[in-house]
């Protein structure tokens, strides 16, 4: 384990550790590039958009088939971050062309956000989609065996949890997922309740201790790719690396990468890039070349 210690941290410190907004302040230039190139993305690649998975508001998804598609394709579903009170879809369709390129279906999925819902609810709203989804992979041409979950922030959270959390008994089997692709993510929620942005998404000590996915890592037989950046302060680079040793801990084949340079906010474009290691080791584990 990383062995850092928030406990001894004053509030102030905590706040800078587990609040990326503020350890790169300049994050609204990020935000408006992810917005700028996936307008680009979408008016490239095309799709079906806005398609609908549950009832709740936001409970949508994009859909995106290869032109020369294969009977059999992978499935890669994108999960959005944003500490599960902001951001969207529209925020990752900037990462979906080389998936795209490579043959894959590609779903980039949306959910409801606190505080409108509770983090309990957002969790049993991306296990109807990843439900959703399977049921839909063979109608879509993908092979619903090969479904990989790649998720950034908040979003890896989530792809987590698919595996993680108990299965609701009324979603019928739980679909099997092949990898997770787990880029910058929040996977042990205590901090969280000791700085600012609790102040929407509402977790209680219960709320958190039920969503750490440290306390109870995914066992899966397919692999685990668990990205940060090196720029990113020693409290959020922790959250990887001990969740990455809770992986291994019970079995699961887990990978470390950290991105030279990388903050919060740029190793996302990382994602989108297949020359950068972290882009082309997405890919291979996607069996995607």
């Amino acid at each position: 384990m990383s062995g850092f210690n928030w406990r001894s941290l004053s509030s102030e410190q905590i706040e800078a550790h587990f609040n990326p907004r503020m350890s790169v302040p300049d994050f609204q230039q990020h935000f408006d590039a992810y917005v700028e190139k996936s307008a680009a993305a979408r008016a490239a690649i095309g799709g079906e958009y806005d398609l609908r998975y549950g009832p709740g508001p936001l409970q949508t998804y994009d859909l995106h088939k290869p032109k020369d598609a294969k009977p059999g394709a992978p499935l890669v579903v994108m999960i959005h971050g944003g500490y599960w009170r902001g951001l969207d879809k529209n925020t990752m369709t900037f990462t979906i062309p080389p998936y795209l390129e490579r043959g894959a279906v590609v779903v980039n999925l949306n959910y409801d956000l606190c505080p409108q819902v509770t983090l309990d609810a957002i969790v049993r709203e991306v296990q109807e989609a990843l439900a959703h989804i399977a049921s839909k992979a063979k109608e879509w041409g993908a092979d619903p065996e090969k479904i990989h979950l790649i998720g950034h922030s908040a979003g890896a959270h989530l792809a987590a949890m698919m595996v993680a959390a108990p299965w609701p008994a009324d979603l019928g089997l739980q679909p099997a997922v092949a990898s997770l692709g787990l880029i910058s993510g929040v996977f042990s929620l205590e901090p969280v309740l000791h700085i600012s942005v609790n102040e929407t998404i509402r977790l209680d000590g219960a709320m958190a201790a039920r969503n750490s996915v440290t306390k109870f890592p995914p066992r899966m037989k397919g692999p685990v790719l668990v990205a940060y950046g090196d720029a990113e302060p020693e409290g959020w680079q922790a959250q990887s690396k001990d969740f990455h040793e809770a992986c291994r801990a019970v079995g699961t084949r887990s990978d470390l990468m950290s991105m030279a340079g990388g903050n919060h906010f740029t190793i996302k474009f990382a994602v989108a890039d297949p020359n950068h290691p972290l882009g082309a080791a997405l890919l291979r584990q996607c069996g995607l070349k």
